[in-house]
Formats: C-alpha cells, sequence, structure tokens
C-alpha cells in the first residue's frame, strides 16, 4: 500500500496538470465593444460602423491580415447613453 500512494499523486497530479492545460487552450469568446453615443447620433454611428466592416481588416504595420477569424474578432455596438 506505502508503494501506491506516490503513484496515486503522481496520477492525480497529471491528471489535473491536463485538465488545467486543456482549460488554457479554450479560447474565451471576447466581450462586445460598446462605443456610448448621444441619442442624436446614434444612427451616424451605426452608419460608420457598417461602412468600416466592409474594408478589409489590416494589421498595426499596415498589411493585411493572413487569417480570415472574425469569430475571434470582438463585436462593435454603438449604443445610446
Amino acid at each position: 500500500m506505502k508503494k501506491l500512494s506516490p503513484y496515486i499523486f503522481a496520477f492525480t497530479m497529471v491528471a489535473a496538470g491536463a485538465v488545467a492545460a486543456t482549460d488554457m487552450l479554450v479560447p474565451a469568446s471576447p466581450e462586445p465593444i460598446l462605443i456610448e453615443v448621444a441619442a442624436s447620433e446614434l444612427e451616424d454611428c451605426r452608419r460608420t460602423l457598417a461602412e468600416v466592416s466592409q474594408m478589409p481588416a489590416v494589421s498595426d504595420q499596415g498589411g493585411s491580415i493572413l487569417f480570415q477569424h472574425e469569430g475571434n474578432l470582438p463585436s462593435v455596438q454603438c449604443v445610446a447613453y
């Protein structure tokens, strides 16, 4: 029985590590970005967002993004304050 205890402990730690690693690999869904505007500017904000969404995505350096995974990007919404 004394020889079995270290093995049980080792297997438990390996299992806990596997669960933790799996949680790290699952991507979290991004939270939406809310742009607060006055009620009079709400329609203009939505129109501008619609125009911007038609533009191609580019990186910070100005080059095109090689992947097309919009599901990983947060959504942007205009809301009246």
